[in-house]
């Protein structure tokens, strides 16, 4: 089980339902299996940077249940990125399977200004530019993010 689809599955679970203890969060993750200990339960919840209420736990500046996070690019390619290339105008990364979803949604959350659009499959993603000069760009943002 990736950390990634841990903490997203903690985000989903406060979005539904108030959590108050790090041991309620341990067996709600349990029921959609998710074995987890509570030390790290507890380095998801500083990580994530979730508050501990009154009425639970919950992301910062949010009043009412917790909007999901979506971690940073580098983070997210660092965990599933495999290749990324330059074909004419567009960027195309492979990622892991299952996990193409995941980093479109982070790239998209960038709001690149040569970005044209995305379309993420299992494990492929297709980045749409303007030109094959931003391709290039593009592709050397991601590289750079992700130090190879």
């Amino acid at each position: 089980m990736d950390k990634l689809y841990r903490r997203t599955q903690i985000l989903d679970l406060l979005k539904r339902e108030p959590i108050a203890t790090q041991a309620e969060l341990c067996d709600k993750l349990a029921r959609r299996g998710i074995q987890v200990t509570q030390a790290t339960v507890s380095r998801d919840i500083e990580e994530l940077g979730l508050i501990k209420t009154r009425k639970g736990y919950r992301t910062p500046g949010v009043a009412g249940p917790a909007k999901p996070i979506q971690p940073p690019l580098p983070i997210v390619l660092k965990e599933f990125l495999r290749d990324v290339r330059k074909a004419s105008n567009l960027v195309v990364i492979k990622t892991h399977p299952g996990n193409a979803h995941s980093v479109a949604v982070a790239l998209d959350a960038e709001q690149w200004s040569e970005v044209v659009g995305t379309v993420a499959g299992d494990d492929t993603i297709f980045i749409a530019t303007g030109s094959p000069q931003e391709a290039a760009r593009i592709r050397k943002k991601i590289i750079d993010l992700v130090g190879i």
